[in-house]
């Protein structure tokens, strides 16, 4: 009885792993799955995204080095003014000054002041070389400087303030004409005629600063080489000769 029970389950189990292997093997290969593409509207969509962070990446980079050119530009742009002092000994003092004046005609310059040993004359900025190499061919150069001064910042402060000024006195303006009271009158004319002159203080502010830029300031001194009186020129003898006595000329 056990023996056919035992047989029985052997049956059944071995009818079990049949039928589930045959099953198995009729189950129809599982396809590969194809990449996944989005949308048109969505590619178009991440296409615009991309593209647009290459762009902004690039602009980026336009604006860092525009922001260095820019940069560099102000740079150039500096306002600088230059002061040129010159000490020149030359043979005579009113040939060298008829000489230097002659180029400050030439180079569209003019004079700020004129002494019997000096010149102080504005020239051009672009002309300041060419007007400096010319001085010193006029006698030996004994002493020679050159200064430059950056006034930006003080420039661009009185334009800011000037500006300022000039919104407050249209508002005073404005002001003034709605005004019925004599006081209130009086005491705004008082405050127009103040800002008016600091208005006037501010724009010569500016003129000179503009000019000093254009032109620039520089100032030749003279004077004449020395001459050997009657008794100096016996001492000068005497040297040459002395000079003869211990050098020899053997050429």
């Amino acid at each position: 009885m056990r023996s056919a029970v035992l047989v029985k389950c052997t049956c059944m189990i071995f009818l079990s792993i049949s039928l589930f292997s045959c099953a198995s093997n009729s189950t129809p290969a599982a396809k590969s799955e194809p990449a996944f593409e989005p949308p048109a509207d969505v590619q178009n969509m991440t296409g615009g995204l991309f593209g647009g962070e290459v762009r902004a990446q690039r602009a980026s980079v336009g604006e860092s080095s525009q922001g260095q050119q820019s940069e560099e530009a102000s740079v150039d742009s500096r306002m600088i003014t230059y002061a040129l002092s010159l000490d020149l000994v030359v043979k005579s003092v009113e040939e060298a000054k008829q000489g230097l004046l002659g180029q400050i005609k030439d180079k569209n310059g003019f004079i700020v002041r004129e002494t019997d040993r000096s010149i102080t004359a504005r020239i051009p900025a672009e002309s300041m070389d060419g007007f400096v190499t010319y001085a010193r061919t006029l006698g030996k150069v004994e002493d020679e400087s050159r200064t430059g001064t950056d006034i930006t910042d003080r420039y661009r402060d009185n334009v800011t303030r000037l500006n300022s000024l000039i919104r407050v006195r249209d508002r005073y303006l404005a002001l003034i004409e709605q005004a019925d009271a004599v006081a209130d009158i009086l005491r705004i004319e008082r405050e127009l005629e103040r800002i008016s002159t600091e208005i006037e203080v501010l724009q010569g502010r500016i003129k000179h600063a503009e000019q000093s830029v254009v032109f620039s300031s520089i100032t030749v001194s003279f004077r004449e080489k020395a001459k050997l009186g009657p008794i100096g020129w016996v001492f000068y003898g005497l040297y040459r000769g002395i000079g003869v006595l211990f050098v020899w000329d053997w050429d």
